[in-house]
């Protein structure tokens, strides 16, 4: 998979939040279908028992900020609607 062109793809069509706190947030809400996160080692650790659809992508959170044109590093995305992206989740 290509993820930079899925990231864009969801950045376009999709609807979601950015960051750690945010999304686990809508995670106690139900409102994640899917969480998209950086192959970092404290994330990792944070989302191996997390049970819903989870995509850990090979990229930094600097590079993952600058696809959705952010000037911070972003290192969790929550997915809400995939759009046209191959992140889908478990409904």
């Amino acid at each position: 998979m290509d993820y930079s062109w899925e990231l864009r793809r969801l950045k376009e069509t999709g609807n979601y939040v950015l960051g750690e706190r945010t999304t686990a947030k809508m995670l106690k809400k139900g409102d994640v279908k899917a969480v998209v996160y950086c192959e970092e080692p404290h994330l990792k650790q944070k989302y191996e028992n997390y049970n819903g659809t989870k995509f850990a992508i090979p990229m930094n959170s600097l590079q993952l900020g600058t696809i959705f044109g952010k000037p911070f590093s972003v290192s969790v995305i929550g997915v809400i609607d995939s759009g046209d992206s191959a992140f889908k989740g478990n409904d």
